[in-house]
């Protein structure tokens, strides 16, 4: 299967599928495909084989975007992973869903602040090392809604893991969401998030960690999608 077979390219319709399954109580794993996850894909086996059968995903970032419009010939409206999960908040908090957090590492005042009915932080640094202690917290807290923020592959095979333990859970994976969220990083402006440009802000803000997934990943991005 190829990434382009089953990516959602429809905003509303990501919305609409996760509160569905949150609604039914029914097990869903649901995650964002940008031109990083594309070279994942081609390079990663086993974050590979999660994509084609475990997950839904969505188009995230200009560079999914311009290949689905000119190589795939599929007309779809821009948005990104970011603009998506702030909805989705926005549709939790006013729901009062009580929600587990994974990722990051934020102080308890930080989290209060924000109006996520938050029933359980996990540090993304301290506390995942034990796969047991956070499938066994999550099922003390029975909370079916966990968000998971660790970047991606690692938040991707988190979420498999604690899926194989407790089914019925609706994982969201919201890469480095969480800090923009909760302050702990400056969000892109949004000219640049309209324009396609957040890739050029976020790596100039953070040049020595990005800089190999954007100056070397789009060429590789480009040979990629060709190649398909």
């Amino acid at each position: 299967m190829k990434p382009f077979d089953k990516i959602l390219i429809n905003e509303e319709e990501v919305i609409d599928l996760t509160l569905s399954s949150v609604e039914k109580g029914n097990g869903h794993l649901l995650t964002y495909f940008n031109q990083h996850c594309y070279n994942l894909w081609a390079e990663d086996e086993k974050y590979c084989h999660h994509i084609n059968t475990k997950f839904q995903y969505y188009l995230d970032g200009i560079g999914i975007w311009f290949a689905l419009k000119f190589f795939i010939n599929k007309k779809i409206k821009k948005f990104n992973a970011s603009e998506l999960n702030e909805k989705l908040f926005t549709v939790f908090s006013e729901r009062r869903l009580p929600i587990i957090l994974i990722g990051g590492n934020f102080d308890e005042t930080t989290i209060k602040n924000k109006p996520l009915f938050v029933v359980s932080y996990i540090n993304g640094y301290e506390d995942v090392i034990s796969i047991e202690n956070v499938v066994q917290q999550i099922s003390n807290s029975n909370c079916r809604l966990v968000i998971i923020g660790m970047g991606v592959p690692l938040q991707e095979k988190l979420a498999i893991e604690i899926s194989s333990k407790i089914p019925e859970l609706q994982i969201i994976c919201v890469g480095n969401f969480l800090e923009y969220y909760f302050g702990t990083k400056p969000r892109v402006p949004k000219f640049l998030r309209n324009s396609g440009l957040e890739w050029l802000f976020r790596l100039f803000t953070e040049p020595k960690r990005l800089w190999k997934r954007y100056l070397l990943g789009i060429p590789i991005f480009i040979f990629h999608v060709c190649k398909e």
